[in-house]
């Protein structure tokens, strides 16, 4: 029969279990950033990967009209107004016949026949 000791309780007795290694303190007074997590390796944040709150698109990217609730987001990715939703409106640099044929491309692969005749 083998008999287990449950693991110590936390030193700042609040009825958690913890180890030896954990020297926490409650008291924001007497405790130093560098005691407080020793075994925590530190983590680098990337600036880019941060969010931060961006600038509705709330107006027309050509005229500067307030947009509300009816802005049309076109495939350059701006927001237009009512009279700069159309492509040739706008003078729109997104090559719409490029993207087409790419999206063809992908939906249509190419068959090839099979090379031996001797086969049918």
């Amino acid at each position: 029969m083998v008999i287990t000791t449950p693991p110590p309780l936390c030193a700042n007795g609040c009825g958690f279990y913890g180890s030896s290694k954990a020297e926490v303190s409650n008291s924001p007074k007497g405790s130093s950033p560098s005691s407080a997590a020793p075994d925590v390796p530190s983590v680098s944040v990337d600036s880019t990967s941060v969010f931060s709150p961006s600038k509705l698109n709330n107006r027309c990217e050509s005229c500067n009209k307030k947009l509300g609730l009816m802005g049309f987001t076109c495939r350059c990715g701006k927001v237009f107004c009512q009279l700069h939703r159309y492509p040739s409106e706008h003078s729109c640099k997104y090559d719409f016949k490029k993207a087409d044929r790419q999206v063809l491309a992908k939906q249509n692969p190419v068959i090839k026949g099979d090379k031996m005749k001797s086969r049918m």
